[in-house]
């Protein structure tokens, strides 16, 4: 006789694979009379149940997170979602900072193949090279926040390309025509992003100037830097798009040191909506993502696909964005 699966119990319990996982690992975000409706139709199934806490159930159980860089806010943001979940799912999580270093990742990826872990969330937006080839890699591993084109991974992320689009929108609504951007590293947000800025820019019908986008590395100093060359150009921009907060941050400190004022002289909008944004002076206009219910999610769909056969991979998981307007954003002058 075949083996009850996840998504059998979920049917009978009338609940998602997710809610599941969560319950029969534990979890305190399921209601009690949820989690006695799942043990009862996982009983009725004869699917297995285990006794104990969760931490004693699954003490073996570790989950690896492949990221560039745990200082960057947005990502220090989803991985205290990640730890959320895995810790009531009674799971260990491991971090690995890739600092975009293949040997890096390939130390990352042995770790891996050895069944060291069980799991494995990326978000580097980049896939070892060691694993392309892994038969079962879309049943044990999960892509947040930066999508992996080609690897046929389930994704966790917000729609860039919309959320970039309504930015700029935003500014155009302003009066604002002079719109520069200062554009992320080559990775697939960072492309639907300016993908974004260019299709609000054509839809409003104004001409796009090729030296009006900048490349930045996402850092502050990489904002500065930008924010430098597009004001030292004869005509300066009335408002600046960036691909995240920190390049905003730092665009808006050149701006003060040239003398200009945000947002009367020059707009500024950012990406992410980490914490700082909203203290900072002025506070930052920026496109705000669920940076802890991103990893929230991620981590609840990677226990579904490695406890349920039947789970579906492959899945693009769009979570919503917001637009919060703040004070580095004005009407145009003039």
């Amino acid at each position: 006789m075949p083996r009850p699966t996840m998504a059998a119990v979920a049917k009978l319990a009338g609940v998602n694979a997710g809610t599941v996982s969560r319950a029969l690992a534990g979890s305190s975000l399921v209601s009690a009379e949820t989690r006695a409706r799942i043990r009862a139709a996982a009983e009725q199934l004869g699917y297995p149940l285990f006794d104990g806490p969760a931490a004693e159930r699954d003490s073996e159980r570790q989950v690896l997170v492949a990221l560039r860089d745990i200082a960057n806010p947005f990502f220090s943001d989803v991985v205290s979602g990640i730890a959320e979940v895995a810790q009531d799912a009674g799971c260990g999580v491991l971090i690995g900072n890739t600092f975009a270093r293949p040997d890096v990742e390939k130390r990352l990826a042995a770790n891996f193949l050895s069944g060291a872990v069980a799991g494995l969330i990326i978000q580097t937006g980049h896939l070892p090279r060691e694993l392309e080839h892994l038969r079962d890699l879309r049943r044990r591993a999960i892509a947040v926040a930066v999508p992996i084109e080609g690897s046929g991974l389930t994704t966790v992320g917000i729609d860039e390309f919309a959320a970039a689009r309504e930015a700029v929108s935003y500014l155009i609504a302003l009066g604002h025509r002079n719109i520069a951007h200062i554009a992320g590293p080559p990775a697939p947000t960072n492309a639907n992003r300016q993908r974004g800025y260019r299709e609000a820019m054509r839809e409003a019908g104004l001409e796009l100037d090729p030296a009006a986008i900048v490349a930045g590395e996402n850092t502050l100093r990489s904002g500065q830097e930008a924010a430098m060359a597009l004001l030292s150009r004869l005509t300066t921009p009335t408002a600046i798009f960036c691909a995240n907060d920190e390049m905003a941050i730092g665009a808006m400190t050149v701006c003060k040191q040239k003398g200009l004022r945000v947002p009367e002289d020059v707009s500024i909008v950012g990406f992410d909506d980490v914490d700082i944004a909203e203290f900072y002076d002025p506070p930052l206009t920026t496109v705000r993502q669920p940076r802890r219910e991103l990893g929230r999610r991620a981590m609840i769909e990677l226990l579904a696909l490695l406890d349920d056969e039947q789970s579906e991979t492959g899945r693009n998981i769009v979570l919503p964005h917001t637009l919060v307007v703040r004070g580095s954003t004005a009407r145009a002058v003039g």
